[in-house]
C-alpha cells in the first residue's frame, strides 16, 4: 500500500480522487477480485471525460476478455500517453503529455489504491527498476518515482548534470543493477543543446553515472533542421547477459553497439556502428522499433525499419553483429514475443519516414495483416522466417497475453479491441470501446 503522509494536501487528493474514479467507473463494472486464470491488459485512454487507464481482464484458458474496469480517470489527464508497469506487476505507472497539474498516474494494483501526481515538465518515456518508476521529461528532466510511497522521490536536471547540456531525454530503459538508461537523439534548433548521447542515472539515488556522447561520423547525413544531426540514438536495448548495449540511430539508419560495463563507468568501449537497411546502407533505413528475444542462454534483437523500404534486422547480441536482414513491410509497430518466444509478432500500422530535399517526411500506410516472424533453427543460432495474416481492420498496437506457453496477443484496433491467435489471426474475441474511448498505449502483465 501506500504510505499516506499526514498533509491535508493528500488527505484532500485522495478524496478528490476517489470521487473522480467513482464517476468514471460508472460506464464499465468496478473492479473485481483478479484471478490466476487471468490475464490483464492495461491501457491509456482518452474520452470526453477525460484521460486515464482501463484493465481489460482476459482468461488464458479461452482467450476470452471477462471483464474492463477504469481504474483511474480524470479531465486534468487530458493527454494519456506511455504506460509500464514493475516487473512483479504490482504498481503500474502512465504519463500524460502536458506540464504541472496531474500528468502522473500511479496505481497500486495490489490494494486497489490509485493517485494523480504533478510534475513541472511535460513527461515522456519511462520504464521502471525495482518499486521505481524512471520517466524521462521536457527541458533536461527527468523524475524518478517511489511507488511505495506514492510520491516522486528525486527531480533530475540534466542543464546541471550533461556537460555540454543536452536538450532532452528521448527513451528510457532500465537494467536490474538499477541503472537508468537514457537516450538523447536531437540537438536543439541552433545546435547549443546537444543530443546524440546516452546518459546513465542511478534509479535508486538520482545520481549521474555516465554521460556518453557518441561520435557523429556521417555529417552528410545531417538534415537542414540543424536537430537533426549526429547518429540520433532512440531505442535502448541493455542486455546485461552479454555485456552488450545497443542503441537504434535513427538518422544514420543503423544500430550501435558497445560494451555495457564500461558505458556505466562513462567510456565507450567496443563500439561499433551497423547499417540495418535491406541494401546495408546508410541514411534511409530509419530503425524505429525494437524487442529483445532470449533464445538458449543468449539474447538476440529483433529491429524493424519506418524507412521507405521497410525491413527487418535479427541481430545477435553476444556476437554483435547481423545475422539476418529481412525484407518486411516499413512500419510495423513495437513487437512482441510469444508461445515462449517462438514467434515473434507486430501490427503494421504503416509509419514510413522519407528524406525530401534536406528534410524528413513521414506517411501512414496502415495494414489490415499482422507481421509474424517465425523463430527456428538451434536455440543459440536462431532463424526468422517472416509471413503475415489477415487481421479483419488495420490493428496499431500489440501485447502478449500469456507469451511463456500461448501466442494470445491483444490488440487495439479502430474503434475496437481484439483477442487472436498470432499463428493464424484467428480472432478470438472483440470488444467495441466504450463511450468514444481512445486508447493510446498498453502493458500487460
Amino acid at each position: 500500500m501506500f504510505s499516506n503522509g499526514p498533509t491535508c494536501f493528500w488527505r484532500f487528493a485522495a478524496a478528490l480522487f476517489l470521487f473522480g474514479a467513482a464517476g468514471a467507473a460508472g460506464a464499465d463494472e468496478a473492479p473485481s477480485a483478479r484471478s490466476s486464470s487471468e490475464r490483464s491488459v492495461f491501457c491509456t485512454f482518452k474520452d470526453p471525460a477525460g484521460g486515464g487507464v482501463v484493465e481489460y481482464r482476459i482468461d488464458k484458458a479461452s482467450g476470452r476478455i471477462v471483464d474492463e474496469s477504469i481504474i483511474a480517470q480524470d479531465r486534468a489527464f487530458f493527454r494519456p500517453h506511455k504506460i509500464a508497469l514493475t516487473e512483479d506487476g504490482r504498481y503500474l505507472l502512465a504519463t500524460s503529455q502536458h506540464a504541472a497539474l496531474k500528468n502522473l498516474l500511479l496505481a497500486d494494483l495490489a490494494s486497489g489504491e490509485s493517485r494523480f501526481l504533478s510534475v513541472d515538465r511535460k513527461p515522456d518515456d519511462l520504464d521502471a527498476w525495482s518499486d521505481r518508476f524512471v520517466i524521462g521529461a521536457d527541458s533536461h528532466m527527468c523524475y524518478i518515482v517511489d511507488a511505495g510511497a506514492g510520491k516522486v522521490a528525486h527531480s533530475w536536471f540534466g542543464r546541471h548534470q550533461t556537460s555540454p547540456a543536452g536538450r532532452r531525454i528521448e527513451y528510457v530503459r532500465t537494467t536490474p543493477d538499477g541503472t537508468a538508461w537514457t537516450s538523447w537523439q536531437k540537438d536543439s534548433p541552433g545546435g547549443r543543446l546537444k543530443g546524440s548521447r546516452v546518459v546513465a542515472i542511478d534509479a535508486a539515488t538520482g545520481k549521474t553515472l555516465a554521460d556518453l556522447r557518441m561520435p557523429r561520423s556521417m555529417d552528410h547525413l545531417n538534415l537542414a533542421d540543424r536537430k537533426e544531426r549526429g547518429p540520433n540514438p532512440e531505442i535502448i536495448l541493455p542486455s546485461p547477459r552479454t555485456n552488450t548495449l545497443l542503441l537504434s540511430m535513427d538518422l544514420y539508419g543503423g544500430v550501435a553497439m558497445a560494451d555495457l560495463d564500461a558505458a556505466r563507468e562513462g567510456r565507450w568501449q567496443s563500439l561499433s556502428y551497423h547499417s540495418v537497411a535491406p541494401d546495408s546502407t546508410w541514411g534511409g533505413a530509419f530503425p524505429d522499433r525494437a524487442v529483445l528475444v532470449e533464445s538458449g542462454g543468449k539474447d538476440f534483437a529483433l529491429v524493424a525499419n519506418a524507412g521507405a523500404a521497410g525491413g527487418v534486422s535479427w541481430i545477435d547480441l553476444a556476437e554483435r553483429r547481423i545475422l539476418q536482414r529481412i525484407e518486411a513491410p516499413p512500419g510495423i509497430a513495437a513487437p512482441v514475443a510469444v508461445a515462449g518466444g517462438r514467434l515473434i509478432a507486430g501490427p503494421i500500422p504503416g509509419k514510413a519516414k522519407r528524406r525530401s530535399f534536406g528534410e524528413l517526411r513521414e506517411t501512414r500506410l496502415p495494414r489490415a495483416e499482422l507481421a509474424v516472424f517465425e523463430v527456428s533453427g538451434p536455440a543459440s543460432a536462431p532463424r526468422l522466417a517472416l509471413r503475415t495474416v489477415a487481421l479483419p481492420t488495420p490493428a496499431s498496437a500489440i501485447a502478449a497475453i500469456d507469451p511463456g506457453s500461448k501466442d494470445l496477443v491483444f490488440l487495439v484496433a479502430g474503434d475496437e479491441v481484439l483477442v487472436a491467435k498470432a499463428s493464424s489471426g484467428e480472432i478470438i474475441d472483440r470488444r467495441p470501446l466504450n463511450g468514444g474511448r481512445q486508447i493510446q498505449r498498453i502493458a500487460s502483465r
